[in-house]
Formats: structure tokens, sequence, C-alpha cells
């Protein structure tokens, strides 16, 4: 006989009494009333997520999966055999499926004769896992732009995993050939990232718009010229440094009780500024010049190392005037004062031991005048920015290469520089043909109201043309600058060296390496041999055209 009874209402339904001879919990009970009603328990159904399918959501994630696609295979191939084989596995990890690519290819051709059955090429089956793997956008659906921005990434991927194991290689590589090998292809890897990404897609755009393989290799190769640079040199201590040195040695000098003899200066002085008249100077027009001189061939204050300093900074202060004429007369005084120290005859100086002095006098003149010819390059940068604004057309670029002219025909001021040096700026005053063609489509540039108007002209009927000019124009004035400024940079240099600097990196420094890049990410591989890579085109097409074919990574 039942011990417990349970009344149970179920809605829709009645009311049911559940009779037990154990203790029932509530849903045990209620389990039981379904039963007698005919009715099972079931959870209802959890409501369908809303995929969102609105257009930006998906081009975000087909714009995901493309990059995906280009980015993942190299980057799990070099970091897999990163892991198993350093440096050199991860080398190899790197282009392991273009690699792959070739041995396949060339084995189709070896079969061909004999068999049907074809290898699927290893990116093609890369890409169908992928595929099965839930990425949307394989390559035979993607537009032409997205592959050719997917080439760009799949570049820069593989420039990002290889320079790293190359820069390790170098040494590390158990030969010297390998190492220096190695050394040279993980030169400048921002370069190669850059210009190895441009190239790429410069390739793969000219393969999209022709089919043409060997068209495509070409574009990239030829794209990769872009890495041609200026010779990279040694560099020399800061002009600031240079000018410490001559400092210190000037200090040293000081206490050992350095001193021009006054009266002999004071001559020297009146000698030096003399012809002044002849450049137009009057006391009264240029009062900040006449200050100067008048400290110059002044008696009054010992002519040691700290008045030296001193008269140097009063005449620096003329040059640095707003008034043109009183610039130019200040730095006439000044090249003559500097030339006077550096070649004055120890026979001037009134005390002091001259044996004790000799080498410290020597090295002081030697960095001070290193440190006074390198001011001359950089006072031209610093004048090039406040004259800019003189040359609309050419901005910067012109005025230093007038300054570089003006220079190149003083005779006076030349002479203070060695011949090698004036071999230098006279060859950076006539320009190399990279800065002299930069320079000339730069004159083209959007910047005045002649140039300007014939951009705009040729933009509003060809807008394709005319933004392409605009840019090209704009780029060559930009880069005819910067190349300006870094030969004035080179020339202080070199002026601070004390002869011509030693090349530590040719101007093809980083072309094998991008040389290599575009064998390897071109989008028709190892164009030597067009007919591997005809095959490999041909078994792609029989693959998309035929899902029961057989072959490597088939759908089979």
């Amino acid at each position: 006989m039942a011990k417990f009874t349970y009344e149970i209402a179920i809605p829709n339904s009645g009311t049911y009494e559940v009779e037990s001879d154990r203790e029932l919990t509530d849903a045990q009970a209620y389990k039981y009333a379904l039963q007698q009603a005919g009715q099972t328990t079931t959870t209802p159904p959890a409501p369908p997520v809303k995929e969102d399918t609105s257009p930006m959501f998906s081009a975000f994630k087909r714009g995901l999966d493309i990059t995906s696609r280009a980015v993942l295979p190299t980057a799990v191939g070099a970091s897999t055999g990163g892991y198993f084989g350093g440096a050199s596995g991860a080398l190899l990890g790197s282009v392991l499926v273009p690699a792959a690519d070739v041995v396949g290819s060339v084995a189709n051709l070896a079969m061909s004769p004999f068999t049907d059955y074809r290898l699927m090429p290893t990116s093609q089956g890369v890409q169908n896992l992928m595929t099965r793997a839930g990425f949307t956008a394989p390559p035979e659906e993607q537009t032409a732009p997205e592959r050719v921005v997917s080439a760009g990434l799949e570049t820069m991927t593989s420039v990002g995993k290889q320079v790293p194991a190359l820069a390790n290689l170098a040494t590390t590589a158990t030969t010297q050939g390998g190492r220096e090998l190695a050394g040279r292809l993980a030169t400048d890897p921002t370069t190669q990232a850059v210009v190895g990404s441009t190239a790429t897609m410069a390739g793969q755009g000219v393969y999209e718009l022709t089919n043409n393989p060997i068209a495509s290799f070409l574009t990239t190769l030829g794209t990769s010229l872009l890495g041609i640079k200026k010779p990279k040199t040694q560099q020399a201590v800061s002009e600031e440094a240079m000018g410490k040195i001559a400092q210190e040695r000037y200090d040293a000098l000081d206490q050992m009780g350095f001193k021009f003899k006054t009266p002999e200066f004071v001559a020297d002085m009146k000698n030096v500024t003399a012809n002044l008249r002849a450049e137009g100077y009057t006391p009264k027009a240029y009062p900040k010049i006449a200050g100067a001189i008048e400290e110059l061939t002044s008696s009054t204050q010992p002519k040691d190392w700290t008045e030296l300093q001193a008269l140097r900074k009063i005449i620096r202060g003329a040059q640095k005037s707003t008034d043109p004429e009183e610039k130019r007369l200040g730095s006439i005084l000044l090249d003559r004062f500097d030339n006077y120290l550096m070649k004055v005859d120890q026979t001037k100086v009134e005390s002091g031991d001259t044996k004790v002095m000799s080498k410290t006098w020597s090295e002081a003149r030697d960095a001070y005048s290193k440190m006074k010819k390198s001011e001359i390059f950089t006072d031209m940068l610093e004048d090039a920015k406040l004259d800019a604004t003189k040359y609309t057309q050419s901005g910067a670029e012109n005025s230093m290469a007038a300054q570089l002219r003006q220079l190149a025909k003083n005779d006076k001021r030349m002479a203070m520089f060695t011949s090698d040096e004036r071999d230098a700026i006279k060859k950076a005053a006539k320009g190399d043909i990279p800065q002299n063609l930069l320079r000339f489509f730069g004159k083209f540039a959007p910047t005045g109201a002649i140039t300007g108007g014939t951009t705009a002209g040729v933009t509003y009927y060809d807008p394709i043309t005319g933004v392409a000019i605009g840019a090209a124009t704009l780029g060559s004035r930009a880069g005819a600058t910067k190349y300006r400024m870094g030969t004035i940079e080179e020339l202080a240099n070199q002026m601070r060296t004390g002869s011509r600097p030693v090349v530590t990196g040719g101007a093809t420094r980083v072309l094998p390496a991008l040389g290599t890049q575009a064998v390897i990410q071109s989008p028709s591989l190892f164009n030597q041999m067009p007919a591997i890579d005809i095959l490999r085109e041909r078994r792609i097409r029989e693959m998309q055209q035929s899902p029961t074919a057989r072959g490597l990574f088939s759908n089979q």
C-alpha cells in the first residue's frame, strides 16, 4: 500500500494523483504525473543564434580570412621549422610551400608521359585545407585587387620570418661563405619589407592584367631596383663631440699657460679685418660687425683660449644677423678668423713650453679645423630651411644646391679644404644622375600657379593620369630634397672624419635579398622555367574543374 500520495496539477491537462511507497521530490512527482498524462519532458529548443550578415561585417570577415590565407602558411611553416631546426629550420619552413610547389611541378612533368596521375600543387592543397577549416574567400574566388594585396602580405610575412633567421645564421653558420651569404640576405629589413612587398604586388598586378608569368616575374624583379640606396659610409663623431675634443685640448693648453702675444695678435687681426671695406663694410651700417672688429683689435684683454672663444662667439652672433648683408660679412669675418687660428705659427705664442704643447696644439687645431669645416655644411642645412619659402617650385633643395655652387666657386673659402674635400664639394655641387633626375621631375610638382594649374587641368580630363603625375612629381621633389640633404650630411661627415669615409654598405646592398624575394614570391614561381609554371597553373585548373581528381590534398 502506498505510503505517500502527491496531487500534481499539469497546465492544460488536469490534476493527477501520484502514489509511491517512498518519498519523492517535487521534480520526481511531476515527472510521474507527466507520464500519467501521456506527456514527456522536453527541453525547449534554444533560440537560433542570429548571424551578423551586415555588409560591413561580411567585408571585415572576408578581409580577415584573406589575410589569414596569405600569412598563416608562411608563418606556421617558419615557426614549426624554427621549433625543430632553429634558424635553419625557420628559414626552410618559410619557403616550404613554394619549394614543394616546384618539386611537385617537376614530378608532374616527369610523370606526364607515363600516367594521367598528377600531384596537386601544395599551395593549392593548403588553401583547400583552410577552406575546409572554415576560411572564406579562397584565391580562385578573390578579386584581382584582393590577390594583389594578398601577395604583398605574404611577402611581408616572409621577410618578417626570414630576416631574423638569416641574421642568426650570419653569426652561427658553420662556414665563412654561409655566414657572409646570410648576412647579405639579412641586410636592411625595413627596405626588404617595403620594397619587397611593393615589388611582389606590382608583379601580381601585371600577372592579373596579362596572365603572362614572364612579364610578372620581370616586373617583380625590376621593381626590386627601388631598393638601390645611397652608399652607407663610416660615421665620424658628431660636430658637438668634435667641438668638445677641441675644447678639451685648448683647455689643456690654457692650463699649460698658453697665451698669444697680444701685439702680434692685434696686428694680425687688423690685417684680417682690413679688406672688409672692399666687401662693402661700414661701421655705421653694420654695428655687429663693428663691435666684433673692435673686440678683435683690442689690446686690453689677454689673448688666451678663453678670450679666443669669446671672440668667436661675438663673430658668430654677427653671422646670425637677420640682415642678409651683415650675415654675409659675418661669415667672411668668421672664415678669416678661423683660418688664422688653424694656421697660426707657434712663434706668436707668448708663454708655454712649445715642446710640451706641440702635440696638444696640433690635436687642438686639427679638431677645431674639422669642426669648423663640418659647421659650414650644417649651416647650409639650417639656411635651407629658412630659404625654403624663397624657392616655391623646388623649395629647400634649390637653396642647398645654390649654396653648394657658391662654395665651390669661392676660391678663398675652398682654400681651407684638402684636395679630396674640394673634389667632393664640386661633385656634390654638380649632382649625380639620380639627384638631377629627381630634381628635374620635381620642378613639375604642383606647387606653383603654372604647375598647379597644369596638373589640375590634366586631372580634370583624366583623373587617374592627373593624380599619378601629381603624386610622381611631388614624390620626386621630396626625394630630391632628401637626397640633397643626405649629400650635404655626407660632406659634413667627411670633414669630421678628416679623410674620405670608408664605404660600409654599397648602393646595391639590399638587392640580393630583394632579388631572392622576387624569385620566391613572384605570382609565377621560378619563372626561369616557364614549362613548370604552365604545368602548375594547368593542374590547378584541372583540380578546380574535377572535384574527384586524384592527387595530394585532393577532395578524395
